[in-house]
């Protein structure tokens, strides 16, 4: 099963090397709600360290889509 949904996400830290984006439901029953903290790195990109801090500027809103793959399996 192949799960998709849409988040948004604020960038509340920008260092050059990494970002750290807060994401927040948009949709269903976790509109609104806090959800997890997002790193994005540099190293991923082709960006300088200022390029990078430019395109993902604190206080910067991003649209996130996020796929998750459900699988059976068990713990332990």
């Amino acid at each position: 099963m192949i799960i998709t949904k849409k988040v948004a996400g604020e960038v509340h830290f920008n260092n050059g090397e990494f970002a750290e984006v807060q994401t927040i439901g948009v949709e269903g029953i976790e509109e609104d709600l806090l959800l997890d903290t997002l790193q994005l790195h540099r190293e991923d990109t082709s960006d300088t360290p200022d390029q990078f801090r430019r395109r993902f500027s604190i206080g910067m809103w991003l649209n996130i889509i996020t796929t998750t793959k459900i699988i059976p399996g068990h713990h332990g």
